[in-house]
């Protein structure tokens, strides 16, 4: 696990008593979106190689991340597809040079988060580059 992570939040939907995990307990939202980012280039750059369409799909995840956690939401889920819808929508920035699609670093950001809060990641990815490392 990703050292100075947090504890796990869960919280049951009253509709189904789902437990959901949340991000609650990650409140800098800026610095959570900081390591976001060079855990996505860092992984990139080593599954591939060094590019900057990594530090700039990277960038987006932040950007998408903070303003997601700053309107409120704290749902895994919500925030990867938020993420991946906003890459899908400038794709052709991307497209060029990226080895990878929109969806495989939405996949790889809940196994991020997932890491960051302490807990199993849901294996979508194999593993979770750490920039702190």
């Amino acid at each position: 696990a990703i050292e100075g992570t947090s504890r796990l939040q869960m919280s049951s939907d009253n509709a189904g008593g789902i437990e959901v995990m949340t991000l609650e307990s990650l409140t800098d939202h800026e610095e959570e979106g900081d390591k976001l980012k060079l855990s996505i280039q860092g992984w990139l750059d080593i599954e591939w190689m060094p590019q900057e369409v990594h530090t700039q799909m990277g960038e987006s995840a932040k950007q998408t991340y903070i303003r997601c956690r700053e309107a409120g939401e704290d749902d895994i889920a919500s925030i990867m597809t938020d993420i991946t819808d906003d890459l899908f929508a400038n794709w052709a920035t991307y497209d060029k040079d990226a080895f990878v699609n929109a969806w495989d670093i939405g996949n790889y950001v809940a196994d991020y988060l997932h890491q960051r809060l302490g807990v199993e990641e849901c294996s979508c990815h194999a593993t979770v580059f750490n920039p702190d490392e």
